[in-house]
């Protein structure tokens, strides 16, 4: 399959969110494939990726995310330097985070929900960077369970060192978060939580990664 241009699979995800039943569902995997096809730069085989990138892109459309401009945003910079991969991941690690609160997805989509955000910030977070001194907007994302919008908001506020590279995309200085030793046992754990309360409270609204992380404090 020829990858698409980012004009063009940006059309194509415009068409599935106005599209309806089985055209849409069908548009989706064309979007899925595409980015199996482009997401060589995480490493991952082909049946891995498919499944995966086409499990997450139904149930962000189940829980009413797929519309989300994040996500349009991600498909058309997939090949940006810079982390174009990382972006896309990231922000889609974050939405399956977001529709683990869906209530309506039932209680095993949204544990699955969790269970595939983790699957997504890994395969960020567990490849080499091409900059090693730096790294993306996605890797970020990645690391802290957020969406990248969020990202792009601490970059303008100042709230994190970065600069603009020669095509607009962000470099940012891997140093400052050397004392944070990069915290994925606290998102595995934060991860953990979230299934645990999903599975035993069901109806219940999911809380915020913040009083995941009280509560895992409390815990310790």
């Amino acid at each position: 399959m020829e990858i698409l241009t980012p004009k063009d699979r940006v059309a194509l995800w415009r068409a599935a969110v106005d599209a309806q039943g089985a055209q849409r569902e069908a548009l989706i995997h064309a979007i899925a494939k595409d980015v199996v096809e482009s997401l060589g730069a995480l490493d991952l085989h082909a049946d891995e990726y498919a499944q995966l990138t086409v499990e997450s892109l139904k149930t962000l459309d189940d829980a009413g995310l797929f519309a989300r401009d994040s996500l349009r945003r991600g498909l058309e910079t997939l090949h940006e330097a810079g982390g174009g991969v990382d972006l896309l991941a990231g922000e889609v690690a974050a939405l399956l985070r977001e529709a683990a609160g869906v209530e309506s997805l039932g209680v095993e989509r949204r544990i699955r929900a969790v269970e595939m955000a983790s699957e997504w910030r890994e395969h960020v977070l567990g490849r080499p960077r091409p900059e090693p001194a730096y790294i993306s907007v996605g890797d970020l994302s990645a690391r802290y369970g957020v969406s990248t919008q969020a990202v792009y908001k601490w970059l303008q506020k100042g709230r994190i060192e970065g600069t603009r590279g020669p095509g607009g995309s962000w470099r940012i200085p891997a140093a400052q978060f050397e004392q944070d030793a990069r915290p994925s046992t606290r998102r595995e754990r934060l991860d953990e939580l979230a299934r645990h309360l999903i599975a035993v409270q069901e109806d219940a609204e999911l809380p915020s990664e913040e009083e995941l992380g009280a509560e895992m404090r409390a815990q310790a």
